[in-house]
């Protein structure tokens, strides 16, 4: 994998132009800046030796020169040192605002970038599910925004902290190291180089991957044998279990025995190596400083020792950003293959539209299999007509949930089709089948807004009193009357004010506002002091009566009782079809899951 090249689709969206100048600046400067303090401290430690700066021009390495103004030069040492030190001390608040300036605007950066990938992968969520259905969506998000988004907002907010800031540092600082003394700075450079290549072969080569797996494979073996000593004790085998034990106790130790070697090896090797290049290094300077009349001197040795100190933490900034990018590229990568776009999806403008339900919805010979190919529906041919009400049961709650997503548009058959007054169901425009297509849950859902907003959906023709009636309808007014703020009470998904039977209710009261041609109904669980007549179901006839085509995954008796049309289900298969009185009737298969599913009598329920 290219380094320079992790992240580059991110890097090249939009929001990566923002404030991309500024940025640039105090990274300049503050790159810049390491190394001057790294002179300044030079010309303080050539005064400290020297006793005064006396010339105008200050020799801080072979081919290292400073130029001082005459003024300062006239200054007496006192005078000379206070600047010097006012001078560093002025250096480092500048330094370390750009380098708070430089990370705010990094970590902006990032962060509008990753927000604007939030946005995409929520229009290629609803993109995708027309393929994949809705349920595989929650899946991708979870992943996405729980592990890889915030895996590359952090990967992006170390590459613009560290590029091109740590990059000047690192160029700066080998550059003053250079006109120093060209031999030594390479030397060090050299040294510095082997020993962190021993290090890491050491360190890759003694604690192989061979010990993360072997030792706890022998402890569990050696587990399993003391759960099996007993019974073999039974079996007179005369002391094999233990014979065997003491084998595997011995490999076991024997390899921690190894392990241990292996380890005591590493510190002493790399201290070794340190040892002999800081020798080699301090002999070097000793040359130059004893035996040469190159000019270099101990201000000097300070200059090229901090110089080399300034390099050395740029370039441990930069490896510790190429280890952040070996789990922030493989997430990027993850997010742009997710919103990739998808050649089978057929684009929006060459969608078609359609205005309420008059012939229904048919299912021909649908068969929708999972990501694993494994079959959700099988075969299954059925229809709706419109002024229904079908449940939908089955043997696993999979399979009507999937033809429920199917009807609002999420998945895609493997094979058949499903037909809405005639056409296909792929070739309809999503905003046209968000008109005609009403989903209610037990939560309702509720969006982020008011009690109100959450009903009259932006619909500016419905009025207050129309709101009022509707709750009232479903038996929720007093409910929701009792919040702080009525209808104006703020409510939000997973809402904890209202209970379920009333998230549920306003849900059903927004279906009597708006009356979809399609509604598909999540029921809830019945109250447990639930006895009488439910105000919800009979808001659902209501709106059966009116034209619409109901689709309800029951978990009411009385709802299934009140259905027009059952449709049964036997996994992925189509078991049968009927009134609930005739499939009771005519089913084994419908008389156990009335069993399972409604008898308030069965034990554990």
């Amino acid at each position: 994998m290219n380094r320079l090249r992790t992240l580059a689709a991110a890097r090249h969206e939009p929001q990566a132009s923002q404030g991309w100048l500024p940025s640039l600046f105090w990274a300049a400067l503050a790159g810049i800046l390491v190394p001057m303090l790294v002179l300044l401290v030079g010309l303080i430690s050539k005064l400290m030796e020297t006793g005064r700066l006396d010339d105008s021009t200050v020799q801080l390495g072979v081919n290292l020169f400073v130029w001082l103004p005459e003024s300062f030069v006239q200054q007496p040492p006192l005078g000379q040192l206070s600047r010097l030190v006012a001078l560093g001390f002025l250096i480092t608040l500048v330094f370390c605002f750009a380098v708070w300036r430089h990370r705010r605007l990094a970590d902006r950066r990032a962060a509008a970038i990753v927000k604007g990938l939030h946005e995409k992968v929520l229009r290629q969520s609803v993109r995708r599910a027309e393929l994949e259905g809705a349920a595989a969506q929650s899946v991708n998000a979870q992943k996405l925004i729980g592990r890889q988004l915030p895996l590359v907002q952090n990967g992006l907010s170390l590459w613009y902290r560290s590029i091109p800031r740590s990059v000047i540092l690192l160029v700066g600082c080998v550059a003053v190291a250079l006109l120093v003394h060209v031999w030594l700075a390479v030397m060090a450079v050299l040294s510095g180089a082997v020993v962190w290549r021993l290090y890491n072969q050491v360190y890759e080569t003694d604690l192989d991957e061979s010990g993360k797996w072997e030792l706890p494979q022998l402890r569990a073996k050696m587990a399993a044998l003391v759960g099996k000593a007993p019974k073999m004790a039974r079996l007179q085998t005369e002391g094999l279990a233990e014979q065997t034990f003491r084998t595997e106790l011995d490999l076991l130790y024997q390899r921690l025995a190894e392990e241990d070697a292996r380890r005591g090896r590493i510190w002493p090797i790399l201290f070794l190596a340190v040892s002999t290049a800081t020798a080699i290094m301090i002999l070097g300077l000793g040359l130059n400083l004893f035996e040469s009349d190159s000019g270099l001197s101990l201000s000097s040795a300070v200059v090229l020792a901090l110089a080399l100190v300034g390099a050395i933490s740029a370039v441990w900034r930069l490896l510790g950003m190429g280890q952040m990018m070996r789990h922030s590229a493989p997430a990027c990568d993850a997010v742009y293959a997710y919103l990739r776009r998808s050649d089978e999806i057929a684009p929006s403008e060459q969608r078609i539209g359609f205005a309420g339900l008059r012939q229904g919805v048919e299912f021909r010979d649908v068969t929708l299999s999972d990501s694993h190919g494994q079959p959700i529906l099988k075969h299954v041919t059925t229809d709706f007509s419109p002024r229904s009400l079908v449940a939908l049961l089955g043997t696993d709650s999979v399979s009507p949930q999937a033809m429920v997503e199917l009807l609002m548009g999420f998945g895609r058959p493997s094979q058949g089709e499903v037909r809405i007054d005639g056409l296909p169901l792929l070739d309809l425009h999503p905003a046209s089948l968000a008109k005609n297509v009403m989903w209610i849950e037990p939560s309702g859902p509720l969006w982020e807004g008011t009690i109100e907003e959450n009903l009259a959906g932006g619909d500016s023709t419905i009025g207050n009193a129309d709101i009022v009636d509707a709750l009232r309808e479903v038996d929720a007014y007093e409910q929701v009357q009792r919040l702080a703020d009525g209808l104006g009470t703020y409510a939000s998904e997973g809402e904890t004010s209202l209970s379920t039977e009333a998230t549920y209710a306003i849900g059903i009261a927004r279906a009597l506002l708006h009356r979809p041609p399609i509604l598909l109904v999540g029921e809830p669980p019945a109250p447990s002091a639930h006895s009488g007549e439910d105000p919800c179901l009979k808001a659902i006839c209501k709106l059966r009566d009116q034209g619409s085509l109901v689709v309800l995954l029951p978990r009411r008796l009385q709802s299934l009782r009140s259905a027009d049309r059952v449709i049964l289900l036997n996994g992925a298969s189509l078991a049968g079809e009927g009134k609930h009185a005739e499939l009771l009737n005519d089913s084994d298969l419908y008389r156990h899951l009335n069993y399972l599913l409604f008898n308030p009598y069965r034990h554990g329920r």
